[in-house]
């Protein structure tokens, strides 16, 4: 059995933040949760709330963007030396 699962998170209102209480198994799975603006996925492990690791998180961003998941390794590189960049002054 997998010992993390995942939670699509988002505002309910102003004041509240909820959760879709389903436990998917995959980022994937829980992003598809995902039905207003603004909604994120969460990791439960052991029972602890945590963030997403930098791999999930890069799997977070592709299952938003609809595209599938040829290179993990790749795609992470990418999208953290795309963002470095955006953070330089100029």
């Amino acid at each position: 059995m997998n010992a993390t699962s995942y939670y699509a998170a988002y505002a309910e209102s102003r004041y509240a933040v909820t959760a879709c209480f389903h436990d998917h198994q995959t980022v994937y799975s829980a992003a598809a949760c995902i039905h207003s603006a603004g909604g994120y996925v969460v990791a439960v492990e052991h029972g602890v709330l945590r963030a997403l690791s930098d791999t999930e998180e890069v799997e977070f961003q592709k299952a938003m963007c609809g595209r599938p998941l040829p290179s993990v390794a790749r795609d992470y590189d990418f999208l953290f030396r795309a963002n470095r960049s955006l953070l330089k002054p100029s």
